[in-house]
């Protein structure tokens, strides 16, 4: 007999010991160092005769959006192990989860999908989307000559919390999509043991200053020849190049990959050569309209209109109406109406469309949009426009 119910403190070891086993790992860490960021009362179990067979959770986040922020409810954990998979364990998860966000206020939900063709039966959309780069050395020359005008220093790991979230959130400011990282996963970086490990491999912090003031930074590693640029944060276009010639002009390597960049960065543009530049493009975070209504009326939009879009919710069956979204660039207002759509969309393709990663008339041609009215979906697309395409650097 399968029982779904909240984890309790005693069977939380068990129960990070399944998401363990579900996705093949060994636990990377003591769960009594997990416990104190884990709120149990948004815990999801299911037991089979009184064995915890999956689980899911998630954290109140908050997620910057056009014009401002939003509560978020990130979701993470969700496991099934493999003794019950495709008995629809995760189904009823998903669904518990949903109406249980929906009750504490919260619009949205997040995710990171280790598999992206899950998530979409639940209402998720890609949110969000990120490059992975790789560039050999000797292609990495800017286009225009260039000069350092600041200086470089290396950040100790004890100091990671205290200096760097500020730069963080300065290089962050306006764009979809971001979570800021909580002090706990700056602790854990500062005390990751790649900075006391021996030998090749290690991880570096270098910040880029002009005078006393820090513009930027680059977490990144050497292995092999290889240079990785983990984070790269910067502030200022002078930041921007200073910090790329500098992981690019590293001794004894070759070759620079660099992971979770955004997909409107502008480093391929000051490239000399920039087909030399190897991209590839991933999806990053998975979001979900929990409450529709509320989602479109906090959201800023580039300029003033009216849409009535129709939803298509299988799951959420409160977003399952047409909305009447007056739009302003200032302050909005959406609310449920009778009146005939501009547009019919799925409620996770209207996701996609929430921070800016895609427009409307994109996917009308994948068949996801469905324009009722001529010119609803031109209208669309400059309403929900955006100046920085959404990028998630990091998860929560």
């Amino acid at each position: 007999m399968l029982e779904l119910r909240q984890v309790t403190a005693a069977e939380f070891e068990e129960w990070v010991r399944v998401e363990a086993r579900a996705y093949g790992n060994r636990l990377n860490a003591d769960p009594e160092m997990l416990r104190p960021h884990f709120d149990l009362d948004r815990s999801i179990a299911v037991l089979d005769d009184g064995q915890i067979v999956g689980g899911a959770h998630s954290h109140r986040q908050r997620v910057s959006i056009p014009g401002g922020e939003s509560d978020i409810a990130g979701v993470a954990n969700i496991a099934v192990q493999p003794t019950h998979r495709r008995q629809g364990i995760m189904t009823w998860m998903m669904n518990h989860q949903l109406k249980d966000v929906y009750e504490r206020g919260e619009p949205l939900a997040g995710l990171f999908a280790s598999e992206s063709v899950i998530y979409g039966r639940f209402g998720y959309g890609v949110g969000s989307l990120r490059e992975e780069w790789a560039i050999e050395r000797a292609y990495s020359g800017y286009a225009r000559r260039y000069e350092c005008p600041g200086r470089f220093a290396f950040i100790n790991p004890e100091d990671i919390g205290r200096v760097l979230p500020e730069v963080f959130l300065r290089s962050t400011a306006g764009r979809p999509g971001v979570f800021q990282k909580a002090p706990h996963l700056w602790e854990r970086e500062a005390a990751a043991p790649e900075h006391r490990q021996g030998g090749r491999g290690g991880t570096f912090y270098v910040g880029y200053y002009e005078g006393d003031r820090m513009e930027g930074y680059a977490r990144y590693r050497t292995n092999e020849g290889t240079v990785t640029v983990q984070e790269l944060m910067a502030v200022s276009q002078e930041a921007v190049a200073a910090l790329w010639r500098f992981c690019f002009d590293t001794d004894l390597v070759n070759r620079a990959e660099a992971e979770r960049r955004p997909v409107d960065d502008p480093l391929p543009w000051m490239l000399a050569d920039p087909r030399r530049l190897r991209r590839s493009t991933r999806d990053g975070l998975w979001l979900r309209l929990v409450d529709v209504a509320a989602a479109l009326t906090q959201r800023q939009y580039a300029e003033e209109g009216r849409l009535v879009i129709e939803v298509k919710d299988d799951v959420c069956p409160w977003n399952a109406t047409r909305f009447e979204l007056q739009a302003s660039t200032e302050e909005s207002v959406c609310r449920s109406t009778e009146a005939a759509p501009d547009l019919a969309v799925t409620v996770a393709a209207l996701a996609s469309t929430y921070l800016g990663t895609v427009t409307f008339t994109t996917l009308a041609h994948a068949g996801l949009v469905e324009e009722k009215k001529a010119g609803a979906l031109d209208r669309a697309n400059r309403m929900f426009a955006v100046q920085q395409r959404p990028w998630t650097p990091c998860g929560f």
